[in-house]
């Protein structure tokens, strides 16, 4: 394949390699925040207040961007029984059209996440004190990913980058 036509596939695996940094450093955190909390309270006999509410507001983010994360891979859980026993174009067909769903869907969840978001700005967390705009933008932010990974990877396929 010529070296100028892997651009969708390219920017796609950049992306996710960057996805992939973030959550596995996401993870580590979350892991060491609720060790933390395991150890305070049946080693320290004092639970400290902020670790639940970091591991919960990671576990939004390693959500919301996982999901991007397996996008092109379609590492999502499925039921193929269906599709699969379709003739290859119709089979196709039904991808594209599942694809333009989940494209909407992820449209629709980025716009009113944002919105969510704006809202949950004039709130502050409890034991962290940071605005609630940072947890909530998750939603809008992890919408936006899953729609621009598979957006890439169906232009890729246009392209004839990857199969």
């Amino acid at each position: 394949m010529p070296k100028g036509r892997v651009l969708f596939t390219k920017i796609a695996g950049a992306i996710e390699r960057i996805l992939d940094a973030v959550l596995l450093a996401a993870l580590a955190v979350m892991v060491a925040s609720i060790a933390y909390q395991v150890f305070g309270r049946y080693v320290l006999n004092h639970s400290p207040s902020w670790t639940e509410e970091v591991a919960r507001f990671l576990m939004a983010w390693i959500t919301m961007l996982g999901s991007a994360a397996v996008i092109r891979t379609e590492g999502h859980i499925a039921v193929t029984v269906v599709a699969e026993s379709l003739p290859p174009r119709l089979r196709e067909a039904v991808r594209w059209l599942r694809d333009v769903i989940i494209i909407t869907t992820a449209g629709a969840l980025a716009w009113y996440g944002y919105g969510f978001a704006m809202i949950g700005a004039r709130r502050a967390s409890p034991a962290l004190e940071i605005s609630m705009y940072w947890p909530f933008l998750a939603i809008p932010v992890g919408a936006a990913m899953i729609a621009l990974l598979l957006v890439l990877h169906r232009l890729g396929q246009l392209r004839g980058e990857d199969a």
